[in-house]
């Protein structure tokens, strides 16, 4: 089976959780046997045959996918794709060869192995500009001897594939639930999810929250969305090594000693609760410092004049940062006493799985699907309740006894969301969009072979 993924989120300049989830998906459909291609956006690769690569990769690595507010990027396609798009006239993406001569190391993050490469200029970022005005699929056709069988959209974009089924993976629905963690316009956004809906022949979601929350909202029939929830391949090297070469590590690079932290990381936005993580850090009856990896995202303001006045009158002990590579996240979150993540809302909630994958404690929501992720592994706590978040990271901070056991728990829960049991699920959702477009029994549909 051939499998084409939109390259949208692994353009993102700043990784976010849709590029962990696009790039996590590639590996678990390469690691089944499924041919993954992808399609691109990127703009400005020029005419000439023998600068297309290297410009792609350029403007992959360096500019990245435009941002929204970029107008003047992605303007001049949006003039010039209007007249197809109002006629639905489908848009042709062109492959990419990679040249042998340009380096192609280092470029994991953004580029599956493997991969067929598509691109079509500015293809994202004008689909959601013209559902501004209309709640419509731009539509696309890919070339006839790309023998892809399905298009995956591994988040809400208003983009149709032609002639073959299409999936859509719906992560949440947060700005609509809990409006005010966001400055997002409302309408353009319910257009952007009400036309990645109706293309989609089959939704995926990642939690059984997020399909209920899914079916509230949109009354969406329950088979037409598949639960995948997810996986995550957390670096073994990282999580096998021994007590001294962590000790090292952290030492060198960030001047801190196993066990001798409490994280946070994720974006400093209102939905992931940083202000009341900074309060209950300041109330707990520790001396175990705060670290706070993540960018700005959403509505931030509060949260980094806060960070300032602290470190500023040195009433707590907190550190950022704001931008850590993989590994280098991985690291602080092995050395951690816990991983502090009392999220408001979560679709999923990958860091948790990522903390339980490596043996590290966890404090968390006991809302939402972090529940469902975390099992009977995490100390919960109510994420409005400063009081109840500050007692949890003083009972981790006193009781290594109580941490050995989370740890435990945490290990035996992540390997519940294996590698396996994703594709296994996944290809459950691949083969009801293939009968839905088809039609049940369809020939083509049984021609359909996994790993």
């Amino acid at each position: 089976m051939k499998v084409c993924l939109d390259g949208f989120a692994l353009s993102l300049k700043k990784g976010t959780g849709l590029s962990t989830y696009s790039r996590e998906l590639a590996k678990t459909l390469a690691s089944g046997g499924i041919d993954v291609s992808v399609l691109y956006g990127m703009d400005r690769l020029g005419r000439r045959a023998d600068l297309k690569w290297s410009r792609f990769i350029q403007r992959l690595m360096v500019h990245g996918e435009a941002d929204s507010k970029e107008v003047l990027r992605y303007g001049k396609d949006a003039v010039r794709y209007s007249i197809p798009y109002l006629l639905n006239i489908p848009f042709r993406p062109r492959q990419l060869h990679p040249l042998d001569w340009v380096e192609g190391r280092g470029l994991d993050m953004h580029l599956p192995q493997g991969s067929e490469i598509y691109n079509l200029s500015s293809l994202y970022r004008v689909s959601q500009s013209y559902a501004f005005f209309l709640p419509r699929s731009l539509s696309v056709a890919m070339p006839r001897k790309s023998g892809i069988d399905l298009f995956h959209s591994t988040s809400p974009l208003p983009v149709r594939m032609k002639g073959m089924p299409n999936v859509l993976t719906l992560h949440d629905l947060i700005p609509l639930i809990l409006p005010h963690s966001t400055n997002v316009m409302l309408r353009h956004y319910r257009n952007i999810i009400t036309s990645s809906l109706r293309q989609a022949d089959q939704i995926l979601v990642i939690s059984e929250h997020s399909k209920r929350d899914l079916q509230r909202v949109f009354g969406i029939e329950d088979d037409k969305i598949q639960v995948t929830y997810q996986s995550v391949q957390v670096p073994t090297a990282i999580r096998d090594m021994s007590p001294g070469e962590l000790r090292s590590v952290l030492s060198k690079n960030f001047n801190l000693k196993p066990q001798g932290y409490f994280l946070f990381f994720g974006a400093i936005e209102p939905k992931k609760n940083v202000m009341r993580i900074l309060e209950a850090a300041g109330m707990a009856n520790t001396d175990l410092p705060l670290i706070i990896a993540g960018r700005d995202g959403w509505l931030y303001k509060k949260e980094k004049r806060r960070i300032k006045q602290v470190k500023q009158d040195g009433s707590q002990s907190v550190r950022r940062y704001m931008y850590l590579p993989r590994q280098q996240l991985m690291y602080l979150l092995r050395g951690a006493k816990a991983l502090i993540f009392p999220s408001l809302y979560e679709g999923f909630g990958l860091p948790v799985l990522e903390a339980m994958s490596m043996g590290v404690p966890v404090i968390t929501s006991d809302c939402t699907s972090l529940p469902e992720v975390g099992g009977d592994a995490p100390l919960y706590v109510d994420p409005y309740d400063v009081s109840s978040i500050a007692g949890a990271m003083e009972r981790l901070a006193g009781d290594d006894t109580l941490c050995c056991e989370a740890a435990r728990k945490g290990l035996e829960q992540a390997s519940t969301f294996s590698t396996e049991r994703h594709l296994a699920l996944l290809q459950q959702g691949y083969q009801k969009a293939m009968d839905a477009y088809y039609g049940h029994g369809a020939a083509y549909a049984k021609q359909l072979h996994f790993k």
